[in-house]
C-alpha cells in the first residue's frame, strides 16, 4: 500500500507542475527549479522519457521562456492550440464543456473559475489529483474508493484527454523554442505512462 501511495505522490506532482507549464507562463521559481541540477535530480518521475527531458533543460531567461509560452499557446490563431475542442470535429466545444463538467461535479475542479473549460492543462490538473487520490485511498485500505478514483481517471483519458493529448505533443516538439518547452513532450509522455500503470495496479469495480 506504501508503494502505490509513493507512486500516487510521484505522479500527482509530476502531472500539477506540466498542468501549470500548459495554463500559464512559469513563474520565476518554476524555471529555476527545473535549471538546477538539484531539482532535475528530484523530478518525481524516473522513466526514460522523464529523465531525458528533465537532464536537457538548461538555465534559461525567463522572458525568453515566457514568450515561447505565449507564441506557441496564447497567439490567435496558436501555434498549438490546448482546447480539446480545437481538435475533435465529432463534437463542439459546448458539449465537452458539459460533459467535462459532469466529470468534475463533486470535486474540488468544480469550484474552479472555469471548471467546464476544455483546456488540456485542467484536464491533466484534474488527472494528477486522481492520481494521489488513488494512492491515498488505496493506502487507507480503501480499495473500492482507490479504484472508482482510477475508473474516473481512465474514463476522461479515453473520452477527452488520450484523443488529442498526442497532437499537442507533437506540435510542442515542432513548435518549442526554449529547452524546457522542448522537455515537454518527454515529460507529457512519462506523466501519461505512470498515470496509466498507476490506474491498472488497482482493481476497478463496476461504475
Amino acid at each position: 500500500m506504501e508503494d502505490l501511495l509513493a507512486r500516487g505522490a510521484q505522479v500527482g506532482t509530476a502531472g500539477f507542475v506540466l498542468s501549470r507549464l500548459l495554463l500559464e507562463p512559469p513563474s520565476q521559481t518554476l524555471a529555476e527549479s527545473f535549471a538546477s541540477p538539484q531539482m532535475r535530480q528530484t523530478w518525481p518521475l524516473q522513466d526514460a522519457h522523464s529523465v531525458h527531458a528533465v537532464e536537457s533543460v538548461a538555465p534559461e531567461p525567463l522572458d525568453v521562456v515566457a514568450r515561447d509560452h505565449l507564441t506557441m499557446f496564447r497567439r490567435r490563431p496558436p501555434l498549438v492550440p490546448l482546447h480539446e475542442s480545437a481538435w475533435r470535429r465529432d463534437s463542439d466545444a459546448d458539449a465537452l464543456r458539459r460533459e467535462l463538467l459532469g466529470t468534475y461535479a463533486g470535486t474540488v475542479f468544480a469550484g474552479l473559475p472555469s471548471p467546464a473549460d476544455d483546456h488540456l492543462g485542467f484536464q491533466l490538473a484534474f488527472l494528477a489529483d486522481l492520481a494521489t487520490r488513488v494512492g491515498r485511498l488505496h493506502a487507507a485500505g480503501d480499495v473500492a474508493g482507490a479504484g472508482e478514483a482510477a475508473g474516473t481517471a481512465l474514463r476522461l483519458r479515453a473520452e477527452h484527454t488520450d484523443l488529442v493529448v498526442g497532437p499537442v505533443i507533437e506540435g510542442i516538439a515542432r513548435h518549442a523554442r526554449t529547452r524546457l518547452y522542448r522537455a515537454v513532450p518527454g515529460l507529457l509522455r512519462g506523466f501519461l505512462t505512470g498515470h496509466a500503470a498507476l490506474c491498472a495496479a488497482v482493481p476497478q469495480g463496476v461504475s
